[in-house]
């Protein structure tokens, strides 16, 4: 039994440090709030189209119109292409959009750790 280590519990301990720092590595790169804009826009793009499907929910296009007024620079495109390609203006919408409130999260977050003052550690 050459491989099996004679202190078993300190072998297997690295790894799980290892582990434990990579996570709080992930946590530091991209924290949890850069995603909720975009959820909420593809959430109320997905709300706004059960309308179509359950006729009761008709008053889900004001939730529709919401998210084209929201998606400001998104939504010219969509509207050049509404006349003649409407469900390709939705499936811009709902994309491309969704990206868009993503870059802006992500700018946002760039600009507050920028502005953000770096702490410095205190020397003894």
């Amino acid at each position: 039994m050459k491989n099996v280590p004679n202190n078993f519990e300190a072998a297997h301990e690295a790894p799980r440090t290892v582990l434990q720092g990579a996570r709080f590595l992930t946590r530091q790169a991209h924290p949890d709030g850069i995603y909720f804009l975009p959820i909420l826009h593809f959430c109320a793009c997905l709300m706004s189209t059960l309308r179509y499907f359950v006729p009761g929910l008709q008053y889900l296009t004001v939730m529709w119109d919401f998210v084209v007024r929201v998606d400001f620079p998104i939504s010219l495109v969509a509207d050049a292409l509404t006349p003649k390609f409407a469900p390709l203006a939705a499936i811009w919408i709902v994309i491309v959009g969704t990206l868009w409130w993503y870059l802006i999260s992500h700018a946002a977050e760039t600009l507050y750790y920028k502005i953000k003052p770096r702490q410095k550690p205190i020397s003894d």
